[in-house]
């Protein structure tokens, strides 16, 4: 049985993959544009905010300075079309993050997402992504 939505799905784990080397490089201008101009992102249960993508970033920008290095790895991929150019996504993720210092402290933040993510005339963005923290150690 073939997918109809193999490019779409390709096209959407290339979008999480985006997102999560933008916050990598810390290029938020990057970033932004995983989301659509008009989208919600909550990070309220990592002690974020909840706003646009720019409010967002407002709030990523100053607190991920602190580490010299933040990769992530996200897996776990589910994808379901509720329409011809909407779907629902979760994945999970992992992140290590390192404040550099003559011994430097790493951490570990564990979570997943729940999203909403749209076609656009530019590709697959994110319209809502709500961030669900479980542990940070």
């Amino acid at each position: 049985m073939t997918d109809v939505h193999t490019a779409d799905r390709l096209a959407i784990g290339e979008l999480l993959c985006r997102y999560a080397w933008g916050i990598a490089d810390k290029d938020w201008t990057a970033w932004q544009a995983c989301f659509t101009p008009d989208a919600h992102a909550d990070y309220t249960t990592a002690g974020g905010v909840a706003g646009t993508p720019a409010e967002a970033a407002a709030w990523l920008e100053p607190t991920m300075s602190m580490f010299d290095v933040s990769i992530s790895h996200t897996g776990n991929v589910v994808i379901d079309f509720t329409g011809d150019d909407t779907a629902a996504v979760r994945s999970l993720y992992k992140m290590v993050m390192r404040i550099p210092g003559d011994a430097p402290t790493f951490m570990e933040a564990c979570g997943y997402y729940t999203d909403k993510v749209v076609r656009t005339s530019t590709g697959w963005l994110l319209a809502d992504r709500f961030e669900h923290l479980l542990y940070i150690r």
